[in-house]
Protein backbone atom coordinates (compact mmCIF):
# COMPACT_ATOMS: atom_id res chain seq x y z
CA UNK A 1 0.00 0.00 0.00
CA UNK A 2 1.33 3.37 -1.24
CA UNK A 3 2.28 5.30 2.05
CA UNK A 4 3.75 8.88 2.72
CA UNK A 5 6.63 9.88 5.12
CA UNK A 6 5.03 13.39 6.89
CA UNK A 7 7.97 13.93 9.07
CA UNK A 8 8.06 16.78 11.76
CA UNK A 9 10.19 17.77 14.61
CA UNK A 10 10.35 20.13 17.45
CA UNK A 11 13.19 20.26 20.32
CA UNK A 12 16.33 21.98 21.44
CA UNK A 13 19.60 21.90 19.47
CA UNK A 14 22.60 23.76 20.93
CA UNK A 15 26.18 24.06 19.37
CA UNK A 16 27.22 20.85 21.29
CA UNK A 17 24.29 18.28 21.70
CA UNK A 18 20.36 18.06 20.45
CA UNK A 19 17.60 16.66 22.05
CA UNK A 20 14.41 16.91 19.86
CA UNK A 21 11.30 14.97 19.47
CA UNK A 22 10.53 12.98 15.34
CA UNK A 23 7.20 12.21 14.26
CA UNK A 24 7.01 10.14 11.73
CA UNK A 25 3.84 8.20 9.98
CA UNK A 26 2.01 7.11 13.17
CA UNK A 27 5.27 6.82 15.88
CA UNK A 28 7.32 9.66 17.32
CA UNK A 29 10.50 8.62 18.85
CA UNK A 30 13.63 10.99 20.86
CA UNK A 31 16.80 11.85 19.61
CA UNK A 32 19.17 12.92 22.38
CA UNK A 33 22.48 12.99 20.79
CA UNK A 34 25.81 14.54 22.77
CA UNK A 35 27.91 15.67 19.04
CA UNK A 36 31.54 14.71 18.61
CA UNK A 37 32.10 18.17 18.89
CA UNK A 38 30.59 22.16 18.49
CA UNK A 39 28.77 23.12 15.61
CA UNK A 40 28.50 27.26 14.43
CA UNK A 41 25.12 26.52 12.95
CA UNK A 42 21.95 24.53 12.77
CA UNK A 43 19.65 23.94 9.22
CA UNK A 44 16.79 21.62 8.67
CA UNK A 45 15.85 20.42 4.89
CA UNK A 46 12.14 18.84 4.62
CA UNK A 47 10.48 17.23 2.44
CA UNK A 48 7.46 14.57 1.97
CA UNK A 49 9.75 11.85 2.13
CA UNK A 50 12.04 12.65 4.84
CA UNK A 51 13.76 15.38 7.17
CA UNK A 52 17.39 15.96 7.34
CA UNK A 53 19.37 17.57 10.36
CA UNK A 54 22.22 19.66 9.12
CA UNK A 55 25.02 20.28 10.98
CA UNK A 56 27.86 22.95 10.24
CA UNK A 57 31.16 21.97 12.21
CA UNK A 58 32.92 25.05 13.96
CA UNK A 59 36.33 23.28 13.15
CA UNK A 60 36.61 21.57 9.47
CA UNK A 61 38.06 18.10 10.49
CA UNK A 62 36.44 14.67 10.10
CA UNK A 63 34.17 13.64 12.88
CA UNK A 64 34.57 9.50 13.67
CA UNK A 65 31.06 9.28 13.93
CA UNK A 66 27.84 12.38 14.74
CA UNK A 67 28.74 11.64 18.77
CA UNK A 68 27.23 9.62 21.76
CA UNK A 69 23.55 9.03 22.09
CA UNK A 70 21.98 9.38 25.89
CA UNK A 71 20.10 5.92 26.85
CA UNK A 72 16.88 7.57 26.01
CA UNK A 73 17.73 8.06 22.41
CA UNK A 74 15.76 6.64 19.67
CA UNK A 75 12.97 5.80 22.08
CA UNK A 76 9.60 4.90 20.34
CA UNK A 77 6.40 6.43 21.83
CA UNK A 78 2.91 7.14 21.12
CA UNK A 79 2.48 9.36 23.89
CA UNK A 80 2.60 13.48 22.94
CA UNK A 81 6.15 14.60 24.48
CA UNK A 82 5.33 18.47 25.68
CA UNK A 83 8.19 20.59 25.66
CA UNK A 84 8.32 24.22 27.14
CA UNK A 85 9.72 26.99 25.03
CA UNK A 86 9.75 31.17 24.81
CA UNK A 87 8.36 32.80 21.78
CA UNK A 88 8.02 36.39 20.66
CA UNK A 89 5.22 37.90 18.61
CA UNK A 90 6.47 39.04 15.05
CA UNK A 91 3.33 40.40 13.67
CA UNK A 92 -0.35 40.10 14.67
CA UNK A 93 -2.68 40.83 11.77
CA UNK A 94 -6.75 41.66 11.95
CA UNK A 95 -8.11 39.38 9.59
CA UNK A 96 -11.71 39.67 10.47
CA UNK A 97 -14.02 41.89 13.11
CA UNK A 98 -12.73 39.43 15.86
CA UNK A 99 -9.78 37.15 15.01
CA UNK A 100 -6.28 38.36 14.35
CA UNK A 101 -3.31 36.05 12.86
CA UNK A 102 -0.67 36.09 15.03
CA UNK A 103 3.33 35.18 13.66
CA UNK A 104 5.56 33.60 16.10
CA UNK A 105 9.95 33.58 16.43
CA UNK A 106 11.32 30.55 18.78
CA UNK A 107 13.18 31.99 21.31
CA UNK A 108 17.18 30.19 22.40
CA UNK A 109 18.18 27.18 21.07
CA UNK A 110 14.21 25.74 20.48
CA UNK A 111 13.44 24.93 16.86
CA UNK A 112 10.09 23.32 15.17
CA UNK A 113 8.23 22.24 12.50
CA UNK A 114 5.03 20.94 14.10
CA UNK A 115 3.18 17.81 13.32
CA UNK A 116 0.08 18.92 10.99
CA UNK A 117 -3.34 19.21 12.98
CA UNK A 118 -0.74 19.65 16.49
CA UNK A 119 -1.84 22.37 18.93
CA UNK A 120 0.25 24.41 21.45
CA UNK A 121 -0.73 25.54 25.00
CA UNK A 122 -0.37 29.18 25.55
CA UNK A 123 0.02 30.32 29.13
CA UNK A 124 -1.34 33.54 30.53
CA UNK A 125 1.14 36.03 31.62
CA UNK A 126 -0.28 36.49 34.89
CA UNK A 127 -0.54 33.65 36.70
CA UNK A 128 1.48 31.14 34.85
CA UNK A 129 -0.38 27.95 36.25
CA UNK A 130 -2.06 24.94 34.03
CA UNK A 131 -5.38 26.06 34.89
CA UNK A 132 -4.70 29.47 32.75
CA UNK A 133 -3.39 27.76 29.83
CA UNK A 134 -5.24 27.01 26.48
CA UNK A 135 -4.84 24.99 23.78
CA UNK A 136 -4.30 26.85 20.07
CA UNK A 137 -3.99 24.56 17.15
CA UNK A 138 -1.11 25.68 14.62
CA UNK A 139 -2.00 27.47 11.76
CA UNK A 140 0.75 27.22 9.61
CA UNK A 141 4.08 27.09 9.64
CA UNK A 142 7.05 29.32 8.17
CA UNK A 143 10.02 27.71 9.21
CA UNK A 144 11.53 25.67 11.73
CA UNK A 145 11.67 28.77 14.02
CA UNK A 146 8.54 30.76 12.95
CA UNK A 147 4.85 29.59 12.96
CA UNK A 148 1.60 31.33 13.04
CA UNK A 149 -1.96 31.20 15.09
CA UNK A 150 -5.21 32.05 13.98
CA UNK A 151 -7.49 33.79 16.96
CA UNK A 152 -10.82 34.34 17.72
CA UNK A 153 -11.42 37.10 20.70
CA UNK A 154 -14.22 36.67 22.76
CA UNK A 155 -15.75 38.52 24.73
CA UNK A 156 -14.60 38.15 28.55
CA UNK A 157 -12.34 35.63 27.68
CA UNK A 158 -9.25 36.81 29.43
CA UNK A 159 -6.56 34.41 27.55
CA UNK A 160 -7.59 35.29 24.08
CA UNK A 161 -7.49 39.14 24.49
CA UNK A 162 -3.99 38.48 26.03
CA UNK A 163 -2.78 37.12 22.81
CA UNK A 164 -4.80 39.29 20.37
CA UNK A 165 -3.29 42.01 22.26
CA UNK A 166 0.05 41.01 21.85
CA UNK A 167 2.92 43.19 19.66
CA UNK A 168 5.61 42.94 18.11
CA UNK A 169 8.27 42.53 20.18
CA UNK A 170 6.53 40.43 23.44
CA UNK A 171 7.33 37.51 24.65
CA UNK A 172 4.73 34.60 25.54
CA UNK A 173 5.43 31.13 27.54
CA UNK A 174 3.96 28.22 25.67
CA UNK A 175 4.06 24.12 25.68
CA UNK A 176 3.68 21.77 22.64
CA UNK A 177 3.31 20.27 20.88
CA UNK A 178 0.06 17.95 21.48
CA UNK A 179 -1.79 15.87 19.02
CA UNK A 180 -1.26 15.01 15.23
CA UNK A 181 -3.04 13.80 12.44
CA UNK A 182 -1.66 10.94 10.28
CA UNK A 183 -1.69 11.70 6.61
CA UNK A 184 -1.53 8.15 6.19
CA UNK A 185 -5.13 7.35 7.48
CA UNK A 186 -6.27 10.44 4.91
CA UNK A 187 -4.57 8.83 2.16
CA UNK A 188 -6.56 5.50 2.38
CA UNK A 189 -9.91 7.30 1.39
CA UNK A 190 -10.12 8.85 -1.63
CA UNK A 191 -12.87 11.09 -0.83
CA UNK A 192 -11.95 13.74 1.73
CA UNK A 193 -14.74 15.86 3.16
CA UNK A 194 -13.75 18.72 6.03
CA UNK A 195 -16.70 20.08 7.88
CA UNK A 196 -15.33 23.12 10.01
CA UNK A 197 -17.07 26.56 11.46
CA UNK A 198 -15.41 29.56 12.53
CA UNK A 199 -12.01 29.17 13.97
CA UNK A 200 -12.50 25.38 13.51
CA UNK A 201 -10.87 25.88 10.03
CA UNK A 202 -7.35 26.32 11.99
CA UNK A 203 -5.97 22.81 12.39
CA UNK A 204 -7.37 21.96 7.97
CA UNK A 205 -5.49 25.00 6.26
CA UNK A 206 -2.01 23.12 6.51
CA UNK A 207 -4.04 19.59 5.73
CA UNK A 208 -5.75 21.42 2.85
CA UNK A 209 -1.91 22.47 1.69
CA UNK A 210 -0.58 19.32 2.10
CA UNK A 211 -3.16 17.57 -0.36
CA UNK A 212 -3.05 20.16 -2.59
CA UNK A 213 0.34 19.75 -2.98
CA UNK A 214 1.68 16.19 -2.46
CA UNK A 215 1.63 14.27 -5.34
CA UNK A 216 0.43 11.24 -2.91
CA UNK A 217 -3.11 12.96 -3.37
CA UNK A 218 -3.75 13.50 -6.88
CA UNK A 219 -5.87 11.14 -7.25
CA UNK A 220 -8.46 12.23 -4.04
CA UNK A 221 -11.13 14.72 -3.91
CA UNK A 222 -11.41 16.91 -1.09
CA UNK A 223 -14.34 18.76 -0.33
CA UNK A 224 -14.06 21.89 2.83
CA UNK A 225 -17.96 23.05 3.85
CA UNK A 226 -16.98 25.96 5.66
CA UNK A 227 -19.62 27.54 8.07
CA UNK A 228 -19.94 30.95 9.46
CA UNK A 229 -22.42 33.50 10.71
CA UNK A 230 -21.99 36.42 7.83
CA UNK A 231 -19.49 36.91 4.83
CA UNK A 232 -17.56 39.47 7.56
CA UNK A 233 -16.80 36.43 9.66
CA UNK A 234 -14.87 34.44 6.85
CA UNK A 235 -11.59 33.39 7.98
CA UNK A 236 -8.57 33.76 5.64
CA UNK A 237 -11.02 33.68 2.58
CA UNK A 238 -8.00 35.01 0.18
CA UNK A 239 -6.08 32.05 1.28
CA UNK A 240 -8.67 29.40 0.87
CA UNK A 241 -9.46 31.06 -2.33
CA UNK A 242 -5.66 29.81 -3.53
CA UNK A 243 -6.58 26.87 -2.51
CA UNK A 244 -9.94 26.72 -4.21
CA UNK A 245 -7.73 27.18 -7.46
CA UNK A 246 -6.24 23.59 -7.32
CA UNK A 247 -7.78 20.85 -9.01
CA UNK A 248 -7.76 18.43 -6.13
CA UNK A 249 -9.74 20.95 -3.67
CA UNK A 250 -13.25 22.36 -3.38
CA UNK A 251 -14.41 24.99 -0.91
CA UNK A 252 -18.19 25.80 -0.40
CA UNK A 253 -19.26 28.80 1.96
CA UNK A 254 -22.07 28.04 4.37
CA UNK A 255 -23.74 31.16 6.05
CA UNK A 256 -26.15 31.23 9.14
CA UNK A 257 -27.22 34.71 9.13
CA UNK A 258 -26.55 36.20 6.27
CA UNK A 259 -29.23 38.13 4.76
CA UNK A 260 -27.84 39.90 1.90
CA UNK A 261 -29.02 39.92 -1.32
CA UNK A 262 -25.85 40.08 -2.66
CA UNK A 263 -25.16 36.62 -1.52
CA UNK A 264 -26.18 33.63 -3.89
CA UNK A 265 -24.38 30.91 -1.99
CA UNK A 266 -25.20 28.28 0.92
CA UNK A 267 -27.75 29.34 3.73
CA UNK A 268 -28.27 27.81 6.78
CA UNK A 269 -26.92 25.85 9.94
CA UNK A 270 -25.61 22.17 9.17
CA UNK A 271 -28.12 19.66 8.41
CA UNK A 272 -28.56 16.40 6.60
CA UNK A 273 -29.35 17.85 3.14
CA UNK A 274 -25.53 19.41 3.10
CA UNK A 275 -24.50 15.75 3.25
CA UNK A 276 -26.39 14.04 1.02
CA UNK A 277 -23.93 14.68 -2.32
CA UNK A 278 -20.96 13.18 0.19
CA UNK A 279 -20.43 9.13 -0.07
CA UNK A 280 -20.39 7.24 3.49
CA UNK A 281 -17.23 6.01 2.82
CA UNK A 282 -15.98 9.27 2.58
CA UNK A 283 -13.21 10.22 5.36
CA UNK A 284 -15.00 12.86 7.39
CA UNK A 285 -13.35 15.68 9.25
CA UNK A 286 -15.07 18.06 11.76
CA UNK A 287 -13.71 21.18 13.77
CA UNK A 288 -15.99 24.08 15.11
CA UNK A 289 -17.39 25.20 18.15
CA UNK A 290 -18.39 21.97 20.48
CA UNK A 291 -22.02 22.10 20.02
CA UNK A 292 -20.80 22.39 15.69
CA UNK A 293 -18.53 19.11 16.03
CA UNK A 294 -21.72 17.25 17.96
CA UNK A 295 -24.24 18.12 15.51
CA UNK A 296 -22.09 17.04 12.49
CA UNK A 297 -21.56 13.47 14.15
CA UNK A 298 -24.98 13.31 14.89
CA UNK A 299 -25.78 13.75 11.11
CA UNK A 300 -23.18 12.09 10.09
CA UNK A 301 -23.82 8.77 11.93
CA UNK A 302 -27.67 9.03 11.04
CA UNK A 303 -26.67 9.26 7.35
CA UNK A 304 -24.72 5.54 8.14
CA UNK A 305 -21.03 7.07 8.17
CA UNK A 306 -19.09 4.74 10.16
CA UNK A 307 -16.66 6.34 13.55
CA UNK A 308 -13.77 5.33 12.23
CA UNK A 309 -14.58 7.35 9.00
CA UNK A 310 -14.46 10.92 11.40
CA UNK A 311 -12.22 12.37 12.55
CA UNK A 312 -13.07 15.10 14.88
CA UNK A 313 -10.47 17.59 16.41
CA UNK A 314 -10.75 19.42 19.82
CA UNK A 315 -8.92 22.11 21.74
Amino acid sequence: AKKIKCCYFYGTVGNDFMTVIVHCLEKQFRLSLKFHDKISKFDIRKSNLKLEFVLYKEINKMWPSEGEHSSQSKTVTTKSNLEYFQVTCIENTAVSHDSRLISFELLGDFYAVPPLGSHVYVYNKDTDSLVDKKPYTVFDVVDSRKFKLLVKEYQGGILSSYICSLKPGDTVKMQGFDHFIDMNVLLKHNNLVILAAGTGITPFYRILKEISTNEAFKEHTCNLMFYNKTKYDILIQEKLEQLNSKASVEITHVLSRETTEKWSGMIGRINSSHLDKFSNKSMFLTCGPTLFVREAATLLKKKGVNSENIIEFVG
